[in-house]
């Protein structure tokens, strides 16, 4: 939703900045019109200099020649009508059509408006009255009558209008940007109930109808899409956990007579060897198939977590002390160290699969180093985060692997080496921490397992 506010928020300022532009843009339109027809009302005779070019000389009228070329080129007739009977006593290019004798109704009729179509200025002589004549529908003439006090403020109406203006369109940009947050508003929450894989089902009516339609058909193919896939990882799961439970039966059996026969003293030593190697596979065989089945459930969310609070320290000095006194091969070495601010810290989580998690990152670097190796297990903090550090000194990482093993998301994508580490960055991941592998510098590889503490437990 926080979403769609802002969506409306731009909305209504896009709206508000569009109604400045355009009241800027008009503004400006009109201040150059208003230059631009100042500009050419300075070039023009006025019709006092017009009717002022007209003398008087032995009964003889005479125009300039400035004046009559202006005539001719920017107007069209002119004339001069006496006061006395109301005759045109001298014209300039009069129209057949314009009388030539006229009563003072006539006059008072044409003079700021029209005569016979034609618009017409007129300027009042001693001896009669100038007339100005220009083409037809050539000017637009129209009376205008107001109130003296309403013309004394328009200047000042002018401001308070275009901030009405701005406020309507504001107002109007709100009002449509509310109806389209309100089309919108379920289109989000059926989007963000796709994203939870819960069923949309959102009205088809209106503006948006189609698109909801689309929605709610996408819903439905993701929840098929979903069902099918949970089905088939169900049925992978299971498949998976009655293989191994088939799997492991006649296997212990097939161990229980391999260790008879290796300590049976009747046997010639070649045989009794024979059957360590049989009982030897047969125990690797069993270690792969319980790896298959945890990878599955964990990667599934099928395995129970039986989370408590888990003193890492406690669980580290734990799993080594297992390694080192259930004998550790000649050529291997284990070396601790925890930090003295770890030594209170807690996490929480399955203390058994933490404990297979560190097994098998020490398990990793005596199986991967058979020439032996010295294996250091560090425990530090760094705030609320507890990192757990297990390297050694031997071949480390191949590169394609250790670019897998830190950029791959799906187990699936990491090479076919065991499911040791993937059910580490399993077992890590589904306790809320991370996983990174390096190969160290002076040779050897490192694997860090960062996990979150437990709030309110050494802090």
């Amino acid at each position: 939703m926080k979403s769609m506010m802002k969506i409306l928020l731009r909305y209504v300022f896009s709206a508000a900045g569009i109604a400045l532009i355009l009241l800027v843009v008009n503004f400006t339109v009109l201040v150059v019109w208003t230059i631009q027809s100042t500009g050419i009302a300075q070039k023009d005779y006025s019709i006092a200099q017009f009717a002022d070019g007209l003398t008087l000389e032995n009964g003889v009228y005479t125009l300039s020649e400035p004046i009559r070329d202006t005539i001719t080129t920017q107007y069209q007739w002119a004339m001069l009508i006496a006061n006395d009977g109301g005759k045109v006593i001298w014209s300039l290019n009069l129209p057949g059509d314009v009388p030539r004798y006229y009563t003072v109704t006539d006059i008072a009729s044409f003079s700021r408006w029209y005569l016979n179509d034609y618009p017409v200025t007129v300027w009042a002589r001693s001896e009669g009255l100038f007339v100005l004549g220009r083409e037809k529908g050539s000017v637009w003439k129209y009376s205008i009558e107001e109130q003296q006090t309403m013309m004394d403020n328009f200047l000042a109406c002018i401001p308070a209008v275009l901030l009405l203006n701005g406020f309507i369109a504001v107002l109007l940009a709100l009002l449509f940007g509310l109806r389209l947050f309100r089309s919108l508003k379920p289109l989000a929450k059926g989007i963000e109930d796709m994203a939870e894989n819960r069923p949309v089902a959102l009205s088809t009516k209106g503006l948006l109808g189609a698109l909801a339609s689309r929605i709610n058909q996408t819903s439905d193919k993701l929840i098929t899409q979903e069902a099918a896939l949970k089905k088939r990882d169900d049925a992978r799961t299971t498949w998976i956990a009655g293989v191994s439970h088939d799997i492991r039966t006649p296997l212990s059996i097939v161990m229980g007579y391999a260790s008879q026969l290796e300590e049976d003293p009747e046997l010639p030593p070649a045989k009794r060897e024979q059957a360590g190697v049989i009982r030897s596979h047969s125990e690797r065989i069993k270690a792969l198939v319980s790896d298959l089945n945890l990878a599955s459930k964990l990667e599934y969310d099928m395995q129970p977590l039986r989370k408590k609070t888990v003193s890492l320290a406690v669980l580290l000095r734990g799993v080594t002390a297992g390694f080192i006194n259930g004998g550790l091969p000649n050529g291997y070495t284990i070396d601790i160290k925890i930090n003295d601010n770890t030594q209170n810290f807690f996490v929480e989580g399955d203390e058994e699969l933490l404990k297979r998690a560190l097994s098998n990152l020490i398990g990793n670097s005596i199986k991967h180093n058979p020439d032996g190796c010295a294996i250091k297990v560090a425990l530090q903090r760094d705030g609320m985060v507890c990192t757990l550090q297990v390297s050694d000194n031997g071949t480390g990482f191949r590169q394609d692997l250790l670019e897998n093993l830190n950029t791959s998301q799906n187990p699936s994508e990491l090479p076919n080496r065991g499911l040791g580490l993937t059910i580490v960055r399993q077992i890590i991941k589904v306790h809320g921490g991370t996983t990174a592998c390096y190969n160290l510098p002076q040779g050897g590889g490192e694997a860090v397992l960062s996990l979150p503490g437990l709030a309110g437990k050494g802090g």
